[in-house]
């Protein structure tokens, strides 16, 4: 009786916190939405963060975190010993990568270095080609797909929690300091990592027999021979 309590109250925690995170990714969604059908507004907000404070060194750390070689890597050591969470960020990754790589030759939006009459603006790291498109951005899906993880499957304190959105904020604010993305394709982004974290986090995955968990395993090692091999 006292486990089937506590079951159910894990349960309606679990219900009220995923409750949440959708409330935040629709905000995320709909914001980016507003940002996309107002140009110009889009235009002056990513002018103005792109100004502030326009060094390289520091945003492409900060950026680096998004990568997705890097953030499969970060996700495998946090969650090494525990099987289910690792498949399910295997599918969140597949996921993830399927959405930006989709939605962006769905929308085809021209990222800011390629939209015609708007050049005045700092861009911090190599030129892209026309044809990689903006909307949404990959890093802040991949970011914030990790970060809701992270909020669902580990004991956090408060200053962790706090210092975690303050990370989670400014890897998406990184994407338009270095005048690669929108804020429009920010937003968008945000709220899209965080679905997909939510979604996977449902999925009733149990990795119990012992070539189940080699293969979850194995199939980390991409990520890393992909950051070995373009970050050394």
């Amino acid at each position: 009786m006292q486990y089937q309590e506590l079951h159910v109250s894990k349960n309606i925690s679990v219900l009220h916190s995923n409750r949440l995170f959708l409330v935040v990714a629709a905000f995320f969604v709909i914001v980016g939405a507003l940002f996309h059908f107002l140009p110009s507004l889009n235009k002056w907000l990513f002018v103005f963060i792109n100004s502030i404070f326009p060094n390289p060194n520091f945003w492409l750390a900060i950026t680096t975190i998004g990568d997705g070689a890097v953030a499969g890597c970060l996700f495998y050591l946090l969650f090494l010993k525990s099987n289910d969470v690792l498949a399910k960020g295997l599918v969140g990754a597949v996921i993830g990568l399927a959405a930006s790589e989709g939605l962006k030759r769905l929308f085809a939006i021209s990222r800011p270095e390629h939209t015609i009459g708007f050049g005045d603006f700092h861009l911090l790291t190599d030129s892209m080609a026309a044809t990689n498109y903006s909307m949404p951005s990959g890093h802040v899906i991949t970011a914030f797909l990790l970060g809701t993880f992270l909020f669902q499957y580990l004991k956090l304190n408060v200053i962790v929690k706090v210092v975690l959105i303050i990370i989670l904020l400014l890897i998406a604010v990184s994407r338009i300091a270095l005048g690669v993305h929108w804020p429009a394709d920010v937003f968008v982004g945000g709220g899209l990592g965080i679905i997909i974290a939510v979604m996977c986090g449902l999925l009733p995955i149990t990795i119990k027999r012992g070539w189940q968990k080699l293969t979850v395993h194995i199939l980390y090692l991409p990520f890393l021979l992909y950051g070995v091999f373009k970050y050394f």
